[in-house]
């Protein structure tokens, strides 16, 4: 199901202290901090963007101060919400919590944050090992501020599901429901556009459960689109428009918030998301990926062949909708899949004479 919210995401930094071994951080190609100049470009791009064609698709849009990074590294963080505010939007952010002092809690919510996920998915010992952050100390942070945030700010606690292990989530939830926080995200784990290695995420074209996913999507009339890239939209600490958060490389870039608008990367996306020639093919949250998942479960006898069939008819249904927000995004587009292939630099000849 597609969500009903449109989510800006604006990368603060991709610098970060932490050093969770589920976020391959070592893969990041560059790092830095987004300049005044561009946070402000890049507001100006969303209030551009919400008062524009895409507000006929009738979602509301959230900007998220995060992207792959730690955003309370950016020293202007704070005045980065008030910005969010002034301009109208709901603002939110995500963080580890590790470095969220009183003075920083106070100025963030009296600039006007509105929501905040802490990603605190372990406990003592096991969390200075798996997030390389003190406890203790992370500990004290989040609790003060769900405190000073009552009434003003949502708390969310992040569970990151890498040990895909039921009773430690459910664990990890009576720890914090004691301490007063019962709301809780819980994501699987992802591979960051196969930027992190699992074992089982491998998604080789020419591997049997693949090639079965094209064709029962293909019998649908189907050619799958993500819609990573078109509900989560995201901007780099750099100022470009990358495909989506999973792009943890950097691969897949369309343009500057100084030079373009957020609907001139909508094109370049869809192609991207149908020819799956760069980041997509490799991700776990693929279309057609996430099916050679389900197939691999049924073979494994793990789900059913109504399960099978369900995730079928989610994808297309999911497809259909995101053809009608690209429209709406973007009147004009085709998005036949026929439209595929990335646009490439004609070829300068060379002559030998």
């Amino acid at each position: 199901m597609i969500p009903s919210i449109i989510n800006l995401d604006i990368e603060l930094t991709n610098r970060c202290n932490a050093d969770c071994y589920f976020c391959p951080r070592d893969q990041t190609p560059h790092q830095g901090i987004m300049t005044p100049e561009t946070f402000a470009k890049s507001v100006e791009r969303a209030v551009e963007f919400r008062d524009g064609p895409a507000n006929t698709a009738g979602r509301e849009m959230r900007i998220s101060l995060c992207g792959l990074g730690e955003p309370l590294l950016n020293p202007r963080a704070v005045d980065c919400v008030q910005m969010v505010r002034d301009a109208g939007f709901r603002c939110a952010m995500a963080s580890n919590g590790s470095v969220m002092t009183e003075a920083k809690a106070i100025a963030l919510l009296d600039a006007g944050l509105q929501e905040i996920e802490f990603n605190v998915g372990e406990e003592g010992s096991e969390y200075e090992t798996i997030y390389g952050l003190p406890f203790q100390r992370t500990l004290e942070n989040v609790e003060r501020f769900a405190r000073l945030a009552e009434g003003r700010c949502k708390v969310n606690i992040v569970l990151v599901d890498h040990r895909e292990d039921e009773a430690h989530r459910e664990h990890m939830k009576a720890f914090w429901s004691a301490r007063g926080l019962s709301e809780f995200v819980v994501f699987p784990i992802m591979n960051r556009g196969g930027a992190l290695q699992v074992d089982r995420m491998d998604y080789a074209p020419t591997s049997s459960h693949v090639i079965r996913a094209r064709e029962m999507l293909a019998e649908r009339g189907t050619t799958p689109i993500c819609m990573a890239p078109f509900v989560f939209l995201f901007i780099g600490y750099d100022g470009k428009y990358y495909l989506c958060c999973a792009d943890w490389k950097k691969e897949a870039a369309y343009g500057t918030v100084h030079d373009s608008a957020l609907s001139d990367a909508v094109g370049p996306k869809l192609r991207a998301t149908r020819s799956r020639e760069l980041v997509c093919h490799t991700c776990n949250i693929d279309p057609i990926n996430t099916l050679v998942d389900t197939l691999r479960a049924h073979d494994r006898g793990e789900a059913t062949a109504a399960t099978v069939a369900a995730a079928v008819e989610g994808i297309v249904a999911d497809t259909d909708e995101l053809e009608r927000l690209v429209e709406s995004i973007s009147p004009g587009l085709s998005t036949d899949p026929a439209y595929l292939g990335q646009r490439r630099r004609p070829l300068i000849p060379v002559s030998d004479s």
